[in-house]
């Protein structure tokens, strides 16, 4: 049996619109803008008002992000022994074009993502697994309200297309982990002097007030030349831990190098030091390697309206080396 022309013009078409979707998605090199690409050019392939993108998180359940319409919403879906999802997983569900049938059948029970839309149930769905090697398994579907909705052909191209998506999300993956590496300090987990020269330069651009937090350990040199560089990076690892819990709510922690530590802690320069009398009293209390805590000097400079980079830790500098020459934690 041959394809008829019109058959024939029509896939050939369709293998177009393929090929601009997977060119369209290696140029998305964030994850989110990969999944916003998803959501709108599965709309170029399919004549569906719903497409589902679901992420396995570590705990089993999903990360959803389902477009209905013109609408997008992201869910949570707890751990379950038996679902659509799980079974597109097992390979024993990708296309069903009655779908409530299948469910009496089955005695599967589903619940219906982004239920206060007010859209008619799913009547056919389709759902293909995405299995990029560099980040988490995902099901991509696509549903529609009326029976009998999709084709083989139909699935075909959903595979298809989830070839190319498991090859984004895999490079997105990437791109985010390396970009994550080249800010982020490996010893301690925070961000780095990369990113906090980046952060600064933005919040400068902005008019509202901030305060900078300059911090190091006193005789450092000390601790390494007596103790050892072991217990030296664990005394800095553990500053790390401190200084994440003194910008927890708010504000971002930096390892700039050596045993120099920074913060940006949003507000005055008053609101700022109880917090980091708070971080101060912190370092007393928590467990360290050494026979006592490190001393820890800190310095703070708000920031004004004309600052420069320069200039802003300049001045937090001027007072974290003073308190060291005093030998106190921090200026009143």
């Amino acid at each position: 049996m041959t394809t008829a022309p019109t058959d024939l013009n029509r896939q050939i078409a369709r293998y177009r619109s393929l090929v601009q979707v997977a060119a369209t998605l290696a140029r998305s090199v964030r994850t989110e803008e990969l999944v916003q690409s998803v959501h709108r050019e599965a709309r170029t392939l399919f004549t569906a008002p719903v497409t589902l993108l679901a992420t396995r998180t570590a705990d089993g359940g999903w990360a959803t992000r389902t477009l209905e319409g013109d609408t997008s919403v992201s869910e949570r879906v707890q751990p379950r022994d038996d679902g659509l999802l799980e079974r597109v997983l097992a390979g024993r569900l990708r296309l069903e074009n009655d779908l409530e049938t299948y469910l009496t059948r089955e005695r599967l029970t589903v619940f219906r993502l982004n239920a206060e839309s007010g859209r008619p149930i799913t009547r056919s769905w389709m759902g293909v697994p995405l299995r990029p090697d560099s980040a988490p398994v995902s099901v991509l579907s696509v549903q529609s309200d009326l029976p009998g909705a999709f084709t083989p052909e139909d699935l075909e191209f959903l595979e298809l297309l989830g070839v190319h998506v498991s090859v984004a999300l895999e490079n997105a993956a990437l791109h985010e982990r390396v970009e994550h590496e080249a800010r982020t300090d490996p010893l301690t987990g925070l961000l780095n002097r990369r990113a906090f020269t980046s952060q600064v330069g933005a919040i400068l651009s902005r008019p509202h007030a901030v305060t900078l937090v300059v911090i190091d350990v006193q005789d450092f040199k000390g601790i390494n030349d007596t103790h050892g560089h072991q217990v030296g990076d664990e005394v800095l690892h553990g500053l790390g831990a401190a200084l994440v819990t003194l910008a927890s709510g708010s504000g971002h922690v930096f390892r700039l190098g050596g045993d120099e530590f920074a913060a940006l802690l949003p507000g005055s320069l008053d609101a700022a030091q109880g917090r980091v009398q708070a971080f101060l009293r912190d370092v007393q209390t928590r467990a360290w390697p050494t026979p006592g805590a490190p001393y820890v000097n800190a310095g703070l400079a708000e920031a004004l309206p004309d600052d420069t980079l320069t200039a802003w830790v300049r001045r937090a500098d001027h007072r974290m080396y003073a308190a060291k020459r005093q030998r106190t934690h921090l200026l009143d």
